[in-house]
This record gives structure tokens, C-alpha cells and sequence, in this order.
């Protein structure tokens, strides 16, 4: 019996040091604003967007982009998402591609509309050509 109870007692106080907890046990739970860490455990609200590039003759593609989890019919929606995440949703913060361009004028206007972190999005600019847009906002709008 006392074998029992001292087995009992220390994997009780390994579990404890381990941080695993004991059934019934209270266990820490972030709350948002006592918790400097409790940001990185909540989780993400998803990011839906429709997508559309409009050549100089009014013919236009689109595609959907749904971000956590990553989807829709986007042809690169986890590099998409990526890089909508470190530009923080912002489209004039994109980092594009580096590449070189011609100066031929053939406008393309690239158009986002839905949300970014539950925040509505609606976003519109027109580039000189499609590589200045690719350029600029790649891979979000390569499609």
C-alpha cells in the first residue's frame, strides 16, 4: 500500500514538473490582456478575399483566396496567404517579385474584395502593365 501511494505521489509530481496537469486539475489559461503571450494562442479569425485583374480590354480573371486554413482556387494559396501575412493585409505592402520590366502601356487593374482578419478589405490600383502588377504584388495576384 505505501509502495502504491508513493508510485501514485510521484508520478503525480512528475506530471506537475512536466506541466501535463492532473484530470481536474486547474490548468493556465491565457486571457487576452494579462497574458503578453495569450495573442499567439488565440486563434486567427480566417481571411476570405475574391481576387480580380482587368486587362485594358475589360476582359477580367478572378479567384477566390481563403487564408486559415489556406484555400479557395487561388493556383499558390499558401505562398498567397504568406505574404498577405507579412505585408499584415495591407496590398501596398506586398513585397512582389523582383523583375524587370518593359515600359509598353497595356494597364492592368488588380481588385481585392472581402475580409483580412475579419477586417473588410476593398482595395483597387491599376499598374502600367501586367508585369509592373506582378512586380509589385506577387504572389497574390498571379493568376
Amino acid at each position: 500500500m505505501k509502495r502504491t501511494l508513493a508510485y501514485a505521489l510521484s508520478a503525480a509530481t512528475c506530471a506537475v514538473a512536466l506541466g501535463l496537469g492532473l484530470p481536474g486539475a486547474a490548468t493556465a489559461v491565457p486571457v487576452p490582456g494579462e497574458n503578453p503571450a495569450a495573442a499567439e494562442w488565440a486563434p486567427k479569425p480566417p481571411t476570405r478575399l475574391h481576387l480580380t485583374v482587368t486587362d485594358s480590354a475589360g476582359v477580367a480573371k478572378d479567384v477566390f483566396l481563403g487564408c486559415r486554413p489556406n484555400g479557395g482556387n487561388h493556383p499558390s494559396p499558401d505562398a498567397a496567404c504568406d505574404a498577405l501575412h507579412v505585408a499584415a493585409g495591407d496590398f501596398g505592402k506586398l513585397k512582389g517579385e523582383l523583375r524587370a520590366c518593359t515600359q509598353q502601356q497595356d494597364p492592368v487593374t488588380a481588385k481585392a474584395e472581402g475580409t483580412f482578419n475579419d477586417v473588410p478589405v476593398s482595395w483597387t490600383k491599376t499598374f502600367g502593365n501586367a508585369c509592373e502588377m506582378e512586380a509589385a504584388t506577387a504572389p497574390v495576384f498571379v493568376f
